[in-house]
Formats: C-alpha cells, structure tokens, sequence
C-alpha cells in the first residue's frame, strides 16, 4: 500500500507544484488495518487554489486512482476545508477518528466541528434520507424483492448519520453498523431491532414473504422516525 500512497502523492506533486497543500488518507481501512479493499481508503486532497486549470492537471492521477480500486479522491482548497466544517460536522468528525497524512500540512488535528452543527447536520440527513425513503416506496414496494433491496441498500446510508449520535452523546462509535445499532438503541432507549434485521438481510439475504416484507419496511419507518425526533431534542 505504500508504494500506491507514495505514486499517489508523486503524481499530485508533479501535476500541482506548490499548490498541494496537503494528501490525506482515511476511513475504514486506517481505523482497522488488516484485511481491507481498496474501496476502503477514502483520501482528501487540499489545495491553495482549485479552478479548472488545477483540476485539468489533477485528472490524471485521480483516474489512475481510480483504475486500480480505488474511489474518486475529494478535493479541497485550504479555505474551503476550513469554513465547511460546520456545514460537514459529521464526515469530519469520521476523518478525525481515523486518518493518516500522506503528504503535507495536518488540517485535522487542531480542528473540532461543534456539536451543535453535528446535531442539526444529523437532523438533516436523516430526515432528507427518510423523506426519499418513502417515495421511493411508492414504485418499489409492490415487489418483496425491490422492497427487499431498497431496505438492505438504503440501511448503510442510515446508519452513517445514526453512528454519530454516539459521538453527540460522548462516546467513541463502535465501528461494526450492527454494533453501532444496538448502542443507539441502548443510549436512546428504542428498540432498533428492525434495523439489526435488515442489517443481517443484507449479510446473509433470504426471501421475505409479502407481509413479512411490508411489515419489516413498516417496522423500519418507525424506528427511523423515533431516532429523528429523539435526535431533535438532543
């Protein structure tokens, strides 16, 4: 992995000179190294200045990025990392707890995002995602296979604004989505086991019947429901 890391950062430097402010790598892959993909290293790239013209000689590398696993780097100027930590308290708070400088200035380890702006960023996603939710309902939950799977898919995007809650409350999130479930449910005093069950239909998928299915996705609204207002009076 050092070598990738290290072409990474050559190619950046060549194409940006001494407009590359800083290469960082983070996500699940450096908060528990060991058996990981390549889609398990996220990395960010700061900047002193990003227009066109530094994009264009970006490219390159970020597609070569890309064509060995890897997802798409997000790039930053200086500035803009720092003013949208209130706007994106909760992916930095992810950055924070696990994350290695490849190249650079380290951005993160002075920096907090208030709680105040993570509680009300939670409040938002999750009321955006449970409102796409539904609607997506509409022409899905006639079949128990597309209602099956809009569940199993949607739950993962649930449960990365459900994990900060933890961190809202003072505690360091579990890193397993099913771990993390259960101490929202312990710390907020609701039964998430629908979430658990859709947590493991998507680990080990087996065929629901109809009212199985509806009464799940039933059971799944609830729970999301309870979560946010809890949330609201945090």
């Amino acid at each position: 992995m050092e070598d990738k890391f290290n072409e990474l950062v050559n190619q950046l430097r060549a194409a940006l000179g001494d407009k590359l402010v800083s290469v960082v790598a983070y996500g699940s892959a450096i908060a528990a190294p060991g058996n990981v993909k390549p889609g398990d290293y996220l990395t960010l790239v700061v900047t002193n200045q990003l227009g066109v013209a530094e994009l264009s000689k970006a490219r390159p590398a970020a597609r070569g990025w890309v064509a060995q696993g890897f997802p798409l780097p997000v790039f930053f100027t200086r500035q803009e990392f720092v003013d949208s930590l209130d706007v994106f308290a909760v992916e930095f708070r992810h950055l924070k707890r696990a994350y290695r400088v490849l190249h650079g200035e380290d951005l993160i380890a002075e920096r907090e995002a208030a709680k105040d702006n993570l509680r009300a960023q939670i409040e938002y996603e999750l009321r955006g995602k449970l409102l796409r939710l539904r609607s997506l309902y509409l022409p899905e939950g006639g079949s128990v296979e597309r209602l099956a799977r809009l569940m199993t898919e949607s739950i993962v995007s649930f449960v990365r604004y459900i994990r900060p809650i933890l961190d809202m409350l003072g505690e360091v999130p579990p890193l397993g989505r099913l771990a993390t479930v259960r101490r929202v449910g312990e710390r907020l005093e609701l039964d998430l086991s629908p979430l658990e069950r859709i947590l493991r239909l998507r680990d080990e998928p087996v065929q629901l019947l109809e009212v199985e299915a509806q009464d799940l996705f039933a059971s799944y609204v609830d729970c999301l429901s309870k979560i946010i207002a809890a949330v609201d009076k945090l």
